[in-house]
């Protein structure tokens, strides 16, 4: 999922008994021989994380949070690849874990120390990218759909094709992003958004000049031209909508139900490379705990696979369209593609752009 600036932030150390956060203390996670790192070294997408859940950790455990940010999976690739800092924690979009796998650049996982992951809800469990969640647990998910302006559509968009409309030209965004740039092309054509043969690309290339005509800025952040009204629609993250709704009343979000949408879902894992895997794993079930989990999503208007944290909201929040839309069965996660895909998606980016 796309997030922001880079930064580096060192939160204090107190070394105090536990708050009762919602989180599992020491003792509740096996291995109590094991010692905890007297630092924790965290990699996250930038503003994805309430800095007090940190603190909280810090107190209750003892451990010294270092925390830096990216904002890309790419850059965060880079980072573990080069091995300049041994990170403990990081958060991968789904298919990137997959490829972390493949090359060998993840830890599996000692579920006896995450006894929280009970707290997930089943259908966010064994996914494609990662079966039987050797590798991976859920942090966060989302989708990118339909943002709207219910003044301007008076019933939510049923597909894609508004983006199109040259009724609406000057007056709708896209992402900066090669690959939803194509799959908006690919699922308007009916197809799965990783049909990625050449057929299917070149299909996609031969409609996206028309959308480009149409685009007034491509940008993975359109909340503000939303808000202003600056645009009637957006593909949009689910977060940037639910952003965009919170101060302005007329904007709407949804999955558009002929064509589905993207899904995505960012996930805690550690590096083959952690200094402390065992550090890493009671953070991460500091981090299932249901009020903890909750406080997180309190924080980012994002969707929360935390079935104990989702007992804790009211109805309201749990009704929010950004946050928790109706999914169509079309709907679908990424599949990491191979490098000849990559190339030949970044060239349709590329063409339709300089036309």
């Amino acid at each position: 999922m796309k997030k922001f600036a880079f930064g580096t932030l060192f939160l204090g150390v107190a070394v105090l008994s536990a708050c009762g956060n919602g989180g599992s203390s020491d003792s509740d996670v096996a291995g109590d021989e094991q010692e905890l790192a007297d630092e924790l070294y965290f990699f996250n997408w930038g503003h994805n994380i309430d800095e007090q859940i940190l603190a909280d950790f810090e107190e209750e455990f003892g451990v010294e949070v270092i925390y830096d940010t990216y904002a890309s999976n790419e850059e965060m690739l880079t980072q573990i690849n080069s091995g300049a800092i041994s990170y403990d924690i990081i958060i991968p979009t789904d298919y990137f874990i997959d490829r972390m796998i493949q090359m060998d650049l993840l830890a599996e996982l000692n579920m006896e120390n995450i006894p929280n992951f009970e707290n997930i809800a089943e259908e966010f469990q064994d996914l494609e990218f990662d079966p039987e969640n050797r590798y991976s647990v859920p942090y966060l998910y989302g989708s990118t759909g339909l943002a709207y302006n219910t003044e301007v559509f008076e019933e939510p968009p049923t597909s894609w094709e508004v983006l199109w409309d040259p009724e609406y030209a000057g007056k709708v965004t896209a992402h900066d992003t090669s690959r939803d740039f194509v799959s908006l092309a690919l699922q308007r054509l009916g197809k799965s958004i990783n049909d990625l043969d050449d057929a299917s690309l070149e299909e996609a290339q031969g409609i996206l000049g028309d959308l480009n005509d149409n685009v007034l800025k491509y940008t993975t952040q359109p909340a503000a031209e939303l808000i202003s009204g600056q645009t009637v629609a957006s593909l949009a993250y689910s977060d940037q909508a639910g952003i965009a709704m919170a101060e302005n009343d007329a904007i709407a979000y949804v999955l558009p139900e002929e064509d589905g949408g993207m899904l995505w879902m960012d996930n805690f894992a550690i590096p083959s490379n952690a200094n402390s895997q065992y550090t890493a794993e009671v953070f991460i079930n500091f981090m299932l705990g249901a009020e903890v989990s909750k406080m997180l999503t309190d924080y980012i208007p994002s969707s929360n696979p935390n079935a104990a944290a989702r007992e804790l909201m009211s109805e309201e929040e749990l009704s929010n369209q950004a946050s928790y839309p109706e999914i169509p069965d079309s709907s679908e996660y990424y599949v990491d593609p191979t490098q000849d895909e990559t190339r030949a998606i970044n060239r349709i980016w590329n063409e339709v752009r300089a036309q």
